[in-house]
């Protein structure tokens, strides 16, 4: 059994490379080839990215970005940051190089780590008067590829348990959220390393688990709940090639476990419609026992398909704030439409107005160079999610919305948009639904139709279509979106009905701020960019 008393990432490391150090640990696909790394292979590796990074004069406290996809040098470099005692930046891969450049400055980085892909770093790196590394200087002497044996080129050790603090400073994520404004998360290595091992434990930790992992690694969800806590289990991780190939990778690998978010889910959903049960299972390697999903709700109509096809979704929720898990579902107390019940230590209760509230040892050190942000967000030890919930009487805990997005119709009522969105979530029609409606007598919805269901729409009913436009616009086509609206939202509330709606001809993007990198609605900004399209759909 793993000592549960670790708290920093690099004693979670060396606890298991002493355990099972010549074990296969670490997966890699290159063109559709699947290679091994043991923990050695992977501590030996650690070790030289320290001295590399020693000599370019990093040292504890420093904090360090990198800007890089998903890949074995991504999460060698990580470690060998957490391991000198340094602060990691990651930075999403969808941001523009002016973002780059702004978080850079936020931070108050000493040194831009990339990968090879990155064209303009050079430019970027010399306008924000930061020294940049490339991950193949890092393995400046030394082969990516899997050597075999220990590293024996007497690279200085990472620095000892005593020297890093478990409330040191490990990692600096800055989170836009829906609002727009660039917060940094401020998380210690005792957030990490108890959210991870809690984690675990509430849904059973496996050493022979075999994990396919494919989101972005930028993001502490994927950080914690893939790369974090197969650490601590010391068990087998495999990093997708891209994000194109999942399904090809999963035929390949045959993972046990996948970590998704509601897109991915809806994605998959959307190749099963009307297929025989067990198609899932084939379709994502035959061997899967665990699909987990958090980021945002899963859609009933979703969450319904996979559960007659035998593979149950189990949601928990979280926020960049709480290292990222408050709730998980575990395989034997599965409920749907629930994010599960709180893991080990954490604490969950809602406020007076409905807000989720959450104290425990998840709950980050605060936000970076922003006391009145922090004391704002936690009172009294309870962080503020703005998130509103309710507990069952079973102790599962439902979100229900954002505090700050509730909708005021002219009639008085209330209403969560997220809650509607969720609803329509599971059509194969619906791309992205984003619900308007403040202070109009009815909700409204913007929706970004699937492109590959309505082209196939327009084929099958052989309408003349000789636009984009008129593509969104047909009759007919409205006709098919209306009924399908009226189908998902039959049993939720009268107030809850989207009455007018509008069918975009264009996608929701990052570029232009209308979602967030992990794809969560900027309602201001989307109410904004389509002002135009609301006017006109609540004039008709």
């Amino acid at each position: 059994m793993v000592d549960a008393s670790l708290t920093t990432v690099p004693q979670l490391l060396a606890s298991t490379v002493a355990r099972v150090g010549d074990q296969p640990a670490l997966g890699t696909i290159s063109d559709g080839q699947l290679s091994w790394r043991t923990w050695l292979e992977i501590d030996a590796d650690v070790r030289h990215f320290t001295a590399q990074l020693r000599q370019a004069n990093i040292g504890a406290g420093d904090r360090v970005a990198q800007w890089a996809p998903n890949s074995y040098a991504w999460i060698v470099t990580d470690l060998a940051l957490l391991s000198l005692g340094a602060v990691h930046v990651p930075l999403h891969m969808s941001l523009a190089e002016s973002q780059v450049g702004e978080l850079l400055g936020l931070a108050t980085a000493k040194l831009l780590i990339v990968d090879g892909s990155r064209s303009h770093a050079e430019t970027l790196a010399k306008e924000a008067d930061l020294p940049l590394l490339k991950h193949d200087e890092l393995f400046a002497g030394k082969s990516p590829e899997p050597s075999g044996k220990k590293d024996e080129d007497g690279s200085a050790d990472p620095l000892t348990e005593a020297e890093i603090g478990s409330e040191q400073l490990a990692t600096l994520l800055f989170t836009s959220g829906t609002t727009g404004q660039p917060r940094g998360v401020m998380l210690s290595h005792a957030n990490l390393t108890s959210n991870a091992i809690a984690t675990s434990q509430a849904i059973g930790s496996d050493e022979k688990e075999l994990r396919l992992g494919f989101l972005p690694l930028s993001h502490i969800f994927a950080r914690a709940c893939d790369l974090y806590s197969w650490i601590y289990r010391g068990s087998r991780l495999v990093l997708a090639e891209s994000r194109d190939t999942v399904v090809r990778d999963c035929q390949l690998v045959g993972p046990s476990v996948i970590n998704g978010v509601p897109y991915f889910y809806q994605k998959i959903a959307q190749k099963l419609q009307d297929t025989e049960p067990g198609t899932l299972l084939k379709l994502l390697g035959g061997k899967l026992k665990h699909c987990y999903c958090g980021g945002a709700a899963i859609a009933p109509e979703v969450e319904t398909l996979f559960d007659r096809q035998g593979l149950r979704i189990l949601s928990g929720y979280g926020l960049t704030e709480t290292s990222p898990v408050v709730t998980v579902t575990a395989h034997d107390d599965y409920h749907a439409g629930s994010a599960g019940r709180p893991i080990p230590d954490v604490e969950v209760k809602i406020s007076a107005t409905g807000e989720v509230l959450v104290r425990g040892p998840c709950v980050m050190l605060g936000y970076w160079n922003d006391p009145t942000a922090t004391a704002e967000t936690i009172v009294d030890g309870w962080l503020r999610t703005g998130d509103l919930g309710e507990i069952d009487a079973s102790g599962h805990l439902h979100i229900v919305g954002r505090e700050k997005e509730i909708i005021v119709l002219a009639t008085g009522k209330n209403v969560a948009p997220a809650r509607v969105e969720k609803c329509l979530g599971g059509s194969p029609l619906f791309e992205h639904v984003c619900v308007v409606g403040d202070g109009r007598k009815c909700l409204g919805a913007l929706i970004v139709p699937n492109p590959d269901t309505l082209r196939d729409e327009i084929r099958r009913q052989r309408l003349w279509v000789w636009s984009r436009r008129r593509a969104v616009t047909h009759p007919r086509i409205r006709a098919w979106f209306r009924q399908e609206m009226d189908r998902l939202l039959a049993q939720i509330s009268a107030e809850e009905q989207v009455g007018r709606f509008a069918i975009l001809d264009r996608n929701f993007t990052v570029e232009q701020g209308e979602i967030t990198a992990k794809l969560s609605l900027r309602r201001k900004t989307i109410a904004a960019n389509f002002a135009r399209e609301i006017e006109q759909m609540y004039s008709k």
